[in-house]
Protein backbone atom coordinates (compact mmCIF):
# COMPACT_ATOMS: atom_id res chain seq x y z
CA UNK A 1 0.00 0.00 0.00
CA UNK A 2 1.07 3.53 -0.75
CA UNK A 3 0.65 6.66 1.35
CA UNK A 4 -1.24 9.61 -0.12
CA UNK A 5 -2.00 13.16 0.91
CA UNK A 6 -5.40 14.11 -0.50
CA UNK A 7 -6.49 17.74 -0.39
CA UNK A 8 -10.27 18.13 -0.40
CA UNK A 9 -13.02 20.71 0.00
CA UNK A 10 -14.77 20.29 3.34
CA UNK A 11 -18.09 21.71 4.43
CA UNK A 12 -20.06 22.68 7.53
CA UNK A 13 -18.64 26.20 7.47
CA UNK A 14 -21.59 28.06 5.97
CA UNK A 15 -23.87 27.79 3.00
CA UNK A 16 -21.97 27.75 -0.31
CA UNK A 17 -18.62 27.97 1.46
CA UNK A 18 -15.84 25.47 2.00
CA UNK A 19 -12.55 25.00 3.77
CA UNK A 20 -9.55 23.15 2.34
CA UNK A 21 -8.25 20.27 4.46
CA UNK A 22 -5.64 17.55 3.96
CA UNK A 23 -6.40 13.87 4.52
CA UNK A 24 -3.73 11.20 4.86
CA UNK A 25 -4.78 7.87 3.37
CA UNK A 26 -3.31 4.44 2.67
CA UNK A 27 -4.38 3.11 -0.74
CA UNK A 28 -3.19 1.09 -3.71
CA UNK A 29 -3.30 4.04 -6.10
CA UNK A 30 -4.30 7.70 -6.25
CA UNK A 31 -7.72 7.02 -7.70
CA UNK A 32 -8.61 4.75 -4.79
CA UNK A 33 -7.28 7.35 -2.31
CA UNK A 34 -9.46 10.06 -3.88
CA UNK A 35 -12.50 7.75 -3.77
CA UNK A 36 -11.93 6.96 -0.09
CA UNK A 37 -11.61 10.62 0.86
CA UNK A 38 -14.61 11.74 -1.20
CA UNK A 39 -16.96 9.70 0.99
CA UNK A 40 -15.44 10.60 4.37
CA UNK A 41 -17.53 12.77 6.70
CA UNK A 42 -17.27 16.55 6.21
CA UNK A 43 -16.04 16.32 2.60
CA UNK A 44 -18.35 17.92 0.04
CA UNK A 45 -19.74 14.75 -1.57
CA UNK A 46 -21.96 16.39 -4.17
CA UNK A 47 -19.30 18.54 -5.81
CA UNK A 48 -17.39 17.20 -8.81
CA UNK A 49 -14.40 19.29 -7.82
CA UNK A 50 -14.37 18.18 -4.16
CA UNK A 51 -10.94 16.57 -4.52
CA UNK A 52 -8.34 19.25 -5.20
CA UNK A 53 -5.18 17.15 -5.35
CA UNK A 54 -3.75 13.70 -4.66
CA UNK A 55 -0.02 13.42 -3.91
CA UNK A 56 2.04 10.33 -3.07
CA UNK A 57 4.06 10.84 0.13
CA UNK A 58 6.55 8.93 2.27
CA UNK A 59 5.64 6.92 5.35
CA UNK A 60 7.23 9.56 7.64
CA UNK A 61 5.18 12.36 6.04
CA UNK A 62 2.10 10.15 6.39
CA UNK A 63 2.66 9.63 10.14
CA UNK A 64 3.36 13.34 10.73
CA UNK A 65 0.24 14.26 8.74
CA UNK A 66 -1.93 11.77 10.64
CA UNK A 67 -0.71 13.26 13.93
CA UNK A 68 -1.48 16.79 12.71
CA UNK A 69 -4.93 15.64 11.56
CA UNK A 70 -5.58 14.08 14.98
CA UNK A 71 -4.69 17.42 16.64
CA UNK A 72 -7.02 19.43 14.37
CA UNK A 73 -10.22 20.25 16.33
CA UNK A 74 -12.20 20.54 13.05
CA UNK A 75 -12.19 16.74 12.78
CA UNK A 76 -13.30 16.20 16.40
CA UNK A 77 -16.41 18.38 16.64
CA UNK A 78 -19.81 16.85 15.94
CA UNK A 79 -21.85 19.87 14.84
CA UNK A 80 -21.42 23.33 13.40
CA UNK A 81 -22.62 24.83 16.71
CA UNK A 82 -19.91 22.99 18.62
CA UNK A 83 -17.46 24.04 15.93
CA UNK A 84 -18.26 27.73 16.53
CA UNK A 85 -18.11 27.37 20.31
CA UNK A 86 -14.65 25.82 20.44
CA UNK A 87 -13.22 27.85 17.54
CA UNK A 88 -12.35 24.81 15.44
CA UNK A 89 -12.26 26.82 12.21
CA UNK A 90 -10.23 29.91 11.41
CA UNK A 91 -12.80 31.99 9.54
CA UNK A 92 -10.08 33.69 7.50
CA UNK A 93 -9.50 30.49 5.49
CA UNK A 94 -13.14 29.89 4.50
CA UNK A 95 -13.63 30.28 0.76
CA UNK A 96 -16.83 30.94 -1.21
CA UNK A 97 -18.00 28.16 -3.54
CA UNK A 98 -17.88 29.15 -7.20
CA UNK A 99 -21.26 28.65 -8.88
CA UNK A 100 -21.15 26.38 -11.90
CA UNK A 101 -23.74 27.59 -14.41
CA UNK A 102 -26.32 25.00 -15.38
CA UNK A 103 -26.60 24.11 -19.04
CA UNK A 104 -29.86 25.07 -20.64
CA UNK A 105 -31.59 22.97 -23.25
CA UNK A 106 -30.81 24.12 -26.78
CA UNK A 107 -33.65 25.51 -28.80
CA UNK A 108 -32.71 23.51 -31.86
CA UNK A 109 -35.63 23.36 -34.34
CA UNK A 110 -34.71 19.81 -35.35
CA UNK A 111 -35.37 18.62 -31.80
CA UNK A 112 -38.76 20.34 -31.66
CA UNK A 113 -39.77 19.07 -35.12
CA UNK A 114 -38.99 15.48 -34.11
CA UNK A 115 -40.91 15.92 -30.87
CA UNK A 116 -43.93 17.36 -32.71
CA UNK A 117 -43.85 14.45 -35.20
CA UNK A 118 -43.77 11.88 -32.37
CA UNK A 119 -46.70 13.59 -30.63
CA UNK A 120 -48.68 13.78 -33.90
CA UNK A 121 -48.07 10.08 -34.66
CA UNK A 122 -49.03 9.09 -31.12
CA UNK A 123 -52.23 11.13 -31.31
CA UNK A 124 -53.21 9.52 -34.63
CA UNK A 125 -52.64 6.02 -33.22
CA UNK A 126 -54.77 6.81 -30.19
CA UNK A 127 -57.58 8.12 -32.36
CA UNK A 128 -57.48 4.97 -34.53
CA UNK A 129 -57.43 2.79 -31.41
CA UNK A 130 -54.07 1.14 -32.09
CA UNK A 131 -52.76 1.87 -28.62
Amino acid sequence: MWCFKVTAKCGHVGRRHYIVKDFYILAHNGKEAAFKVRYLPRVKHDRKDAIISVVAITKVEYLIGKAAQADDPYFHVHSSTEQRRCGAVDYDVILPEIEIPKRSKSKNPIYYNKLARIIRRDTQRRLLGEI
